[in-house]
């Protein structure tokens, strides 16, 4: 149980606290900021899970996986828009991000917290994952930070590219699941390379959205949204630094 759960929280948590350090550079947010954003994503990550049975219901029992699929496209928007330093829509996306993957953990948290036996695994898995979490998110932060003094934000933005666009990956099996796209059936096995479930494998699924047997369509959505997101974020900020300065 105490290797579940530290391996669940790593998994849950550490997308969360990439973004929430990617954003903090890109816009930029202060600590106060990203305090406030991760509290009121908390609270919609309860709401949700209070609302999760009512919800699977709807869309013929496929509403929890249609609200994912949802999120999973406003994280990818809020995230290109975040490129003009949008602090609105850093928020957006640093919360519809722990709602997506918060709530599969409180919900595994809930659904084994009344056992006597697994409660203090649970709790100290929990710490001991949340601990790595944010270690890891401290020494990417002051990386990246460095990254930005000697190379600028251009690969940040390319950083945030992939990491939105991970998030369409997971749309893609969201929909696979409940039988609304037809994924081919032609898989690509990088596991020779690097193991999803090893320690590289899942900083990198974090990170870029890692599969070691991803799918032909998976690799095409990957590459042309990638391209999408880099040629509309240099839109963006074009058009943002051409904007008049008020009273000028």
């Amino acid at each position: 149980m105490l290797i579940t759960s530290l391996l669940m929280s790593i998994n849950q948590l550490l997308p969360v606290v990439i973004l929430a350090v990617l954003l903090s550079l890109i816009v930029p947010l202060s600590q106060r900021q990203v305090l406030i954003h991760s509290m009121v994503g908390i609270a919609v990550s309860l709401l949700f899970v209070q609302a999760a049975a009512w919800v699977s219901q709807l869309f013929q029992h496929r509403g929890l996986e249609f609200i994912q699929m949802l999120l999973c496209v406003v994280i990818f928007v809020a995230a290109l828009l975040s490129c003009r330093h949008s602090k609105v829509a850093a928020a957006v996306a640093l919360v519809a991000t722990m709602a997506l993957y918060l709530s599969h953990y409180m919900i595994y948290l809930v659904s084994f917290w009344h056992s006597k036996d697994a409660a203090e695994p649970l709790l100290l898995g929990t710490f001991l994952g949340g601990g790595i979490c944010i270690s890891f998110g401290v020494l990417l932060f002051f990386l990246l930070e460095s990254i930005v003094r000697h190379a600028g934000y251009q690969p940040l933005i390319v950083l945030l590219a992939l990491n939105a666009t991970a998030k369409l990956l997971i749309l893609l099996d969201l929909a696979s699941q409940i039988d609304v796209l037809d994924i081919t059936s032609n898989y690509l096995d990088w596991r020779g390379f690097v193991v999803e479930n090893s320690e590289l494998g899942r900083v990198l699924k974090a990170l870029l959205g890692y599969e070691a047997t991803p799918s032909k369509t998976a690799l095409w959505v990957y590459a042309i949204a990638i391209i999408v997101f880099l040629v509309l974020a240099r839109v963006l900020n074009v058009k943002h630094t051409k904007e008049p300065v008020c009273g000028s």
